[in-house]
């Protein structure tokens, strides 16, 4: 898991940090996949828990953003599907012209 955030600004007397995308989604499956509260995960990364939970609502579970890309990853994963196994069924049958064009 990326540990830094990626940078860090001031702005009057606070320090704002920008976290990585991935960061933040590191963050969430710590909530979601190893079970952790949010105040765990807040206190182990250093990051405010009200921000893990906007990120949660953003990045986790149930998010219908998120649901919409693996419903789009998976039908772009069944065409590429579709046309290597056609690929494969053409190199066979070149396969075997070729085979039997040596006989």
């Amino acid at each position: 898991m990326s540990s830094k955030p990626r940078e860090e600004k001031l702005t009057g007397r606070r320090v704002r940090r920008n976290y990585t995308e991935e960061f933040r989604r590191d963050a969430v499956s710590m909530i979601e996949r190893e079970g952790l509260t949010a105040a765990e995960v807040s206190r182990r990364l250093g990051v405010n828990v009200n921000l893990l939970r906007k990120w949660r609502e953003k990045y986790g579970k149930g998010n219908p953003v998120l649901e919409m890309d693996v419903h789009e990853e998976l039908r772009q994963l069944r065409e590429e599907n579709r046309r290597l196994r056609m690929e494969r069924e053409i190199l066979k049958k070149a396969a075997a012209f070729f085979a039997n064009e040596k006989n």
